[in-house]
């Protein structure tokens, strides 16, 4: 039987938040049935958009059985060896480029085929996952546990505030790669500037590879296993469409039940399109937003830094959203560096949505800045 090499768990999640393998899997530029060069998909405006073209996307791959895999099934039942390569391991992990580290986690139908090998780790799992569960990679001999299947694998792995942040991610329309940062260094000859390759998370992907309706669909599949359980909590609390780690930092601390550190306040829409004059067509994207109160909240990262044009444009931008009645909070850096401020401006929403918020009923202090200070670091950081 041939090699095949099945990836799993923590090495998928990292294929799948890399650019790289976006790429490669989901074909921004090479169509995936004919090979041929296809037009780059634009960045779409905003929500229904996004989550449509996620559904769409993901709807096709869930209806797909890799031959691959049921010989892998068949495998699992009769005690035939069905061993991983560490050729395919190694060229993984050069493709990844940094973003997919050694050892790569493959999955093994039975004992017998178990691989011994620095670069590979085998991880015994003799029940088939279901249909769509697999992508077929880049090359001969490799299949990859699709995004939803990842999330059922580390279900027991991470806690739930970081499980649901790996649906979110996930469901995104960012991706982590590799870039020269500067960073201030102190020497013999005084301070320099010294670049730093470091991981970075990069905005505008055309489609998310997921989205909460397939993982939902995924999730009820298992709904008897601690995991499936695990994961359809996540899904209830994730959300679709953020367009970087802040936005969704936000939203999770907001949304996340007491009981974890969040506020318990009702989940937000992301990055939703809103229209300000039906005459002309004009519309704005609002960060987070909360249509059973037309409550928005635009994130600012450089409000303490805005030059005088850009001041301009927010102030233009708040004043089209308010004249269509829908009240605009701003949450700044300091919001996710100041337990404070977010304490503050969570009291601001829930005013807004009409919620009761009880200071009193939160998590104590240190449990939220444990949760903020989780969320601001990648789900899966610590994993690897």
């Amino acid at each position: 039987m041939a090699m095949v090499t099945i990836v799993e768990g923590i090495t998928a999640a990292q294929c799948w938040t890399c650019n790289r393998f976006y790429r490669l899997f989901f074909g921004e530029t090479v169509s995936l049935e004919t090979g041929d060069q296809v037009p780059k998909l634009r960045p779409p405006l905003g929500n229904p958009d996004i989550e449509e073209r996620a559904w769409l996307l993901a709807a096709d791959r869930l209806t797909v059985d890799c031959a691959e895999a049921i010989e892998y099934a068949d495998a699992a039942k009769s005690g035939e060896p069905f061993k991983p390569s560490p050729q395919v391991a190694t060229r993984l992990i050069e493709q990844g480029a940094g973003m997919v580290s050694a050892p790569v986690h493959a999955m093994v139908p039975n004992k017998a085929s178990r691989v011994t090998a620095e670069e590979l780790t085998s991880h015994l799992s003799s029940v088939m996952p279901i249909q769509g569960s697999f992508v077929r990679g880049c090359g001969d001999g490799l299949l990859i546990a699709s995004p939803e299947l990842v999330v059922l694998q580390l279900a027991l792995r991470l806690s739930m505030p970081k499980l649901t942040e790996l649906v979110c991610e996930l469901c995104s329309t960012y991706y982590y790669d590799l870039a020269e940062v500067p960073q201030l260094t102190r020497g013999d000859d005084g301070l320099r500037t010294q670049p730093e390759r470091r991981e970075c998370a990069f905005s505008n992907r055309p489609v998310p590879i997921s989205c909460l309706r397939a993982m939902k669909w995924f999730a009820d599949k298992a709904p008897g296993s601690t995991a499936g359980r695990a994961m359809a909590r996540a899904v209830r609390y994730a959300v679709d469409g953020s367009a970087s780690p802040m936005e969704t930092a936000l939203a999770l601390m907001f949304a996340l039940p007491k009981s974890v550190g969040g506020y318990g306040l009702p989940k937000p829409q992301m990055n939703r399109v809103l229209a300000v004059d039906r005459e002309t067509g004009r519309v704005r994207v609002v960060d987070l937003f909360w249509p059973q109160a037309n409550v928005a909240l635009e994130y600012d990262s450089d409000a303490f830094h805005a030059e005088r044009e850009k001041l301009r444009r927010d102030a233009v931008r708040r004043n089209q959203l308010e004249s269509c009645s829908v009240t605009v909070l701003t949450a700044t850096a300091e919001h996710l560096s100041s337990l404070a401020a977010l304490d503050e401006l969570a009291r601001q929403i829930a005013r807004a949505l009409g919620c009761r918020f009880h200071r009193e009923r939160l998590a104590t202090a240190s449990e939220r800045a444990a949760l903020l200070a989780s969320l601001k670091r990648r789900s899966i950081e610590g994993l690897c």
